[in-house]
């Protein structure tokens, strides 16, 4: 009996450790061209290095569940907001932020996007908010927006 809960627990200890480190993209060329080959929208999750400690990241991005749906459903990236830092991506990262109107830190949109002659264009499926009521509730508002923006 110690033996099957000593392993469940070390069992679930690594699959939290998992979601904790998602494997975020920051270079959105190469997640356009990602999400393009598997046909699967972008999160674009508008951060910067004091967004970690907000309830949408305790509550939602690091967390198991969020980690095997973001896994099959979405390409993930990171759009660092945080200037000063030697980010090499910062001004086209602002850029971003304004064209999606992005008021809130952190933020996330889900979009489609294409490359053409160099130039990229973002179709924007929707944005989604931390409300209450954790990651399930989260996830399930999600799959609504996405299940509509198919349509």
């Amino acid at each position: 009996m110690i033996k099957n809960l000593l392993f469940v627990f070390i069992l679930s200890y690594s699959f939290n450790m998992n979601a904790q480190s998602l494997n975020w993209l920051t270079d959105v060329n190469a997640a356009i061209e990602i999400s393009n080959k598997e046909n699967k929208p972008l999160l674009l999750l508008f951060a910067d290095k004091n967004a970690s400690n907000t309830l949408l990241f305790s509550q939602v991005l690091n967390t198991l569940d969020f980690a095997l749906w973001s896994r099959d459903n979405v390409v993930i990236v990171k759009i660092d907001l945080t200037q000063g830092d030697g980010n090499e991506y910062i001004d086209r990262n602002l850029n971003l932020k304004s064209a999606f109107g992005v008021d809130v830190i952190p933020s996330i949109c889900f979009a489609r996007a294409s490359s053409r002659k160099g130039k990229i264009n973002y179709q924007l499926i929707g944005k989604m908010a931390y409300e209450s009521g954790g990651v399930k509730t989260w996830l399930a508002d999600v799959k609504t927006l996405l299940t509509v923006a198919e349509e």
